[in-house]
């Protein structure tokens, strides 16, 4: 009896050994599935300015190409904002710039010298805006982390208070570094709105310089590629944001002289070159099949956004419509398309679901999860996007605010107080004004604009004494 008493007791143990260690692998395969996030944000990019949308034919980017190949292509793809620092927050908190009572670019010449020059000869002052994101709001960065990840900033951030071609460094203030925002590594952010030079050395505190001449978009390139080596077994965060495609121009020479001297296009192919070696880097590491690759630009471009009108700075299309992609392979199909209208406040619950975290628990949230319409489903639900920018620009729509509700897209310009409407289904490149024809629909989407404004408590422009 004692000796079958001892059999099953071995077998008791060896069963509790066993199921130990069957729950400690499964929860380990749970970690490894998690995917990890590339997330590219290039600066200035427009609309066209990528080969697969086949309208500037001098445009050379055949790895932008290839993971638009090999992923879905985001037709009607928005940044939040037409310009760069209202988007970039939106894309960290999930929140609307007007939501954030960040509305315009942070002002490199300090936010005072920026006001008086902008608003002489006004009729309206510009909106009240602040220069940096504040550090009380949650980014998702820091709810990445607590789901385990490695969070990498490299690049721009502009996020760091006004003022930053008077230092030397980049650095107006080290509290508002993306290190407070949730990210273990930041190499290159601060409050640059752009390079102090794109050649080494950069005068840049949270770079340190290479080699006289190294060119700055092939060493963000390596220091990507260095993060993804030494986080590959296990769950990061890497969010590369490029200085280029911003001013002021510049390249290797050796890659000018393929464009006869273009230095934009000369920026791009370098862009390009540094996408492949991320992409190559993630393929040697078998990474590809664990990893969602997001390619995204924060507002449109400065050089002709075809068959857009308008660029950086206006409410047209050609300011706010972007090329967007993303690449995951054996998960989203490849060479698909989606035409549904999405914009940069979307990002941040699209990671939460992606990695299993419920966006109930983030009730400030504004934007969608766009899983339903990366893996191809239906079930995405109507809305409004909506933009307000009451800032001055010289050319184009700005001074406005306006809102997209399906193919039709209504503006409102503050100081002139003209209305637009257009149907972007028939008229991308918003040539028919359409007010006159179709005046309820025009109330409609005024009504609904307003309403989201005073939501979000909107800082408006005020009489210009």
């Amino acid at each position: 009896m004692n000796k079958l008493n001892n059999i099953l007791k071995i077998i008791f143990i060896v069963t509790i050994i066993i199921s130990c260690k069957t729950t400690v692998k499964t929860s380990h395969d749970e970690e490894e599935r998690k995917p990890n996030i590339v997330f590219i944000v290039v600066d200035d990019l427009g609309y066209s300015d990528v080969g697969y949308m086949n309208q500037k034919e001098d445009i050379q980017t055949p790895n932008i190409d290839k993971l638009a190949k090999d992923g879905m292509v985001f037709t009607d793809a928005y940044a939040a904002a037409p310009v760069c620092s209202p988007t970039r927050a939106s894309i960290i908190t999930g929140k609307s710039p007007a939501a954030l009572k960040l509305t315009c670019h942070i002002p490199g010449m300090g936010m005072e010298k920026y006001l008086k020059k902008l608003n002489t000869d006004k009729k309206l002052k510009e909106g009240f805006f602040i220069d940096h994101l504040l550090i009380d709001k949650i980014s998702i960065a820091d709810v990445l982390k607590q789901q385990g990840y490695t969070t990498g900033y490299i690049g721009k951030w502009h996020l760091g208070g006004g003022g930053s071609i008077n230092t030397d460094d980049g650095i107006v203030n080290a509290d508002y570094l993306p290190s407070n925002y949730g990210f273990d590594i930041n190499i290159g952010g601060n409050a640059y709105g752009q390079p102090a030079s794109y050649f080494s050395p950069y005068k840049n505190g949270n770079l340190k310089d290479g080699p006289d001449g190294e060119y700055l978009t092939d060493r963000l390139g390596d220091e990507a590629i260095q993060f993804i080596d030494k986080n590959k077994s296990k769950p990061f965060f890497l969010n590369l944001a490029t200085y280029t495609v911003h001013t002021p121009l510049a390249a290797p020479v050796e890659t000018l002289n393929k464009y006869n001297g273009n230095k934009y296009f000369a920026m791009i192919e370098k862009l390009d070159q540094n996408v492949g070696k991320v992409m190559q880097k993630l393929k040697e590491s078998n990474l590809l099949e664990n990893t969602i690759v997001i390619f995204y630009s924060d507002n449109g471009g400065l050089w002709g956004n075809l068959p857009l009108i308008g660029k950086k700075g206006t409410l047209n299309e050609g300011g706010i419509r972007v090329p967007m992609v993303v690449n995951w392979k054996g998960k989203i199909e490849k060479s698909s398309s989606c035409n549904t209208p999405i914009t940069s406040v979307d990002f941040f619950p699209t990671l939460l679901q992606l990695v299993g975290v419920s966006t109930k628990d983030y009730t400030e949230l504004e934007g969608q999860s766009l899983l339903p319409l990366l893996y191809g489903k239906s079930a995405f639900p109507k809305r409004s996007l909506y933009w307000h920018f009451p800032h001055h620009r010289n050319e184009g729509l700005s001074m406005g605010a306006a809102i997209r509700n399906g193919k039709w897209k209504y503006i409102y310009q503050f100081e002139t107080q003209k209305e637009f409407l257009y149907n972007l289904e028939d008229d991308i490149s918003e040539e028919n004004n359409l007010v006159s024809k179709f005046p309820q629909q025009t109330k409609e989407l005024s009504q609904e604009l307003k309403q989201w404004q005073q939501k979000v408590k909107a800082e408006m422009p005020a009489i210009n004494n």
